[in-house]
């Protein structure tokens, strides 16, 4: 029996590729706001992050952790809103946590990565391997004021010559409201030149609360960074970059045949890097042949991603989505005037099942009005089980 070697391809959720491409611009403005915040001494502005899902999106938000950490040494305190969650409270208890440990964390800043999450603060010392896990409790009594919340950590942090790195992923999930009390909180604090560095991950839906300026007007100068599909370059750097690490190499051939099927989606690149590696076992270079095994894998796995925003779908949501595909699949750019006429109906009667899809998160609409589907890929995979049906 052949030795077991580690498969070197990650497509689970939030599991950093081993190479991550494509991103250069997001890491960039990180380590710009960074450098701001450590040597400037003032708050940069927030970096927002809008991509569909499976672009990388929360994995780029760790990546600015560990470049805090890295560079720095300073914390994250990281906060998912959720539907109707308790999000101010879980970012309030995540400060607290945070403000707790660098009070009394006796760590060598520049060796250690500290990162609040959820409930715990988490502390990983790089090149050891260990963890700390501190409980990041809710503090006795009445529920802690978030203002004074974050301005006894910042102050405790700046004892400590150290910042903080505030990430929120999910953001389109929580309540106006929420989102209107924490930016006027930090915007009121601004003056103050804290070491304070915000990056923000959503589904491009958020641009839709913008047009309706549901979000502050803070959050406007933000510097926000679009995350799509890899160019050609990049997404062929992400394939075969693991498997030249793991000493593995993929073929030019066999690179060709899986990017057809995984395209620049990141997630779906994971997932084909993943399946070939799996059909290479006892080779030495994944080759074409290996990955015309791993295609009906490699389909398999993205339709569950299709199928459960499909299922999600009322039967009326559904004809729409079909009518998008129809669309998209003549080489037309989907929006609301030709996807109706595609239904046969006026814009105006079907604009609802559009809202409603937009809401939920199957689909999203650029600035100009163009309509996707949020996992690249659905529309021509509706139009396959169109036909098979």
């Amino acid at each position: 029996m052949a030795e077991r070697e580690e498969n070197p391809y990650r497509p689970g959720f939030n599991q950093p590729p081993l190479v991550f491409a494509g991103r250069a611009d997001v890491l960039d403005g990180a380590a710009e706001a960074l450098d701001i915040a450590a040597y400037d001494g003032r708050t940069p502005r927030p970096l927002i992050l809008l991509g569909p899902r499976g672009v990388g999106k929360t994995v780029t938000l760790g990546e600015i952790s560990a470049l805090a950490a890295e560079r720095h040494g300073w914390p994250t305190v990281h906060v998912e809103a959720k539907l109707a969650g308790p999000f101010l409270s879980d970012l309030t208890a995540g400060l607290h946590g945070a403000g707790r440990l660098l009070a009394g964390a006796d760590l060598d800043r520049r060796k250690s990565r500290i990162r609040v999450t959820g409930g715990k603060v988490e502390a990983r010392a790089f090149g050891v391997g260990g963890e700390l896990q501190f409980d990041a409790e809710r503090p006795e009594g009445p529920a802690p004021n978030l203002g004074a919340t974050l301005a006894e950590t910042m102050r405790i942090a700046i004892e400590r010559s150290a910042g903080l790195v505030l990430t929120v992923d999910e953001l389109q999930n929580a309540e106006p409201g929420d989102v209107s009390m924490l930016f006027g909180v930090i915007q009121e604090y601004v003056p103050n030149g804290w070491p304070l560095v915000i990056a923000l991950a959503a589904l491009p839906t958020l641009r839709e609360n913008r047009g309706r300026r549901r979000l502050p007007t803070y959050l406007e100068r933000a510097e926000w960074h679009d995350l799509d599909t890899l160019p050609p370059t990049e997404a062929r750097q992400a394939l075969v970059g693991p498997a030249q690490q793991a000493g593995r190499p993929m073929t030019p051939g066999a690179a060709d045949a899986l990017l057809g099927h995984a395209g620049g989606y990141p997630y779906a690149i994971q997932v084909a890097g993943h399946f070939a590696w799996r059909a290479s076992h006892g080779s030495r270079a994944i080759g074409v042949d290996h990955a015309r095994a791993a295609v009906p894998k490699i389909e398999a796995d993205l339709a569950q991603l299709f199928r459960s925003r499909w299922d999600d779908a009322s039967p009326r949501e559904q004809e729409y989505l079909r009518a998008m595909a129809a669309v998209a699949g003549r080489g037309e750019v989907p929006r609301g005037g030709p996807v109706a006429a595609e239904l046969g109906a006026p814009v105006t009667s079907v604009s609802y099942l559009r809202a409603r899809l937009l809401r939920k998160g199957t689909i999203y609409r650029e600035a100009g009005g163009a309509l996707h589907f949020i996992t690249p890929g659905m529309g021509a995979w509706i139009r396959a089980r169109d036909r098979e049906d």
